[in-house]
C-alpha cells in the first residue's frame, strides 16, 4: 500500500535526477559556508559534482524517451535489442556505424542503427527507449541536440545522432 499518489510518484521518478542534483550541490554548498581551509576545498568539489549531475539530468530530461508504444528496448553489455511481437533483433555498439533518428509526418520518431550486420529500427515511443541515453555515451561525439530536436519537432525529417569516422584513403 502506497502513501504517496501514483501521479506524484510519477513525478517524482521524472524529476528524480534533478532533485538528486539540488541535494547534492546543496550539500557541497552548506559544507562550503560553514567550513574553511581544506574542508571548504571538499565543498567546493561536492558543489561542482551536483552541478554536474544537474547537467546530466537536464540531458536526459530532454533525450526523447517513449513509453507504450510497440516492442521493448533492451541495452546490454554494449548491445541494443528491440523486441516486438514475435520477433526480435540486436546490434552491437561496438561494430555500429551510424545513428540516425527519423521523424515522419506525424511527428512520431524512428530510431535507426547500421551496421555491418544490417539496420535496426526501432520506434521512438517503445518502451525502454529512455536506456539508449546510456548506451550512447559510450560513443564519442554522440549529437545529442539533434536527439532533442527530433523529439520536439513536426513534420518529416532526418537526424544524424552519430557516425564513425572513416578512414582517409590518402
Amino acid at each position: 500500500m502506497s502513501f504517496i499518489r501514483p501521479e506524484a510518484l510519477r513525478s517524482l521518478r521524472k524529476y528524480r535526477g534533478f532533485i538528486f542534483a539540488g541535494l547534492v550541490l546543496t550539500t557541497g554548498l552548506m559544507i562550503v559556508v560553514s567550513s574553511f581551509g581544506t574542508t571548504r576545498l571538499a565543498g567546493a568539489v561536492i558543489a561542482v559534482m551536483g552541478a554536474l549531475i544537474g547537467h546530466d539530468a537536464y540531458r536526459r530530461f530532454k533525450f526523447p524517451a517513449g513509453q507504450g508504444g510497440a516492442g521493448v528496448v533492451e541495452v546490454d553489455e554494449r548491445q541494443v535489442s528491440y523486441l516486438a511481437a514475435g520477433t526480435g533483433r540486436s546490434i552491437s555498439l561496438d561494430t555500429l556505424e551510424r545513428i540516425e533518428l527519423h521523424r515522419n509526418m506525424r511527428g512520431r520518431t524512428t530510431w535507426v542503427f547500421f551496421g555491418p550486420e544490417g539496420m535496426l529500427s526501432v520506434p521512438g515511443d517503445a518502451e525502454g527507449t529512455g536506456k539508449l541515453f546510456d548506451a550512447l555515451v559510450a560513443l564519442p561525439g554522440v549529437n545529442y541536440a539533434q536527439a532533442e530536436a527530433a523529439s520536439q519537432g513536426r513534420g518529416p525529417d532526418l537526424f544524424l545522432i552519430w557516425q564513425r569516422n572513416r578512414r582517409k584513403l590518402h
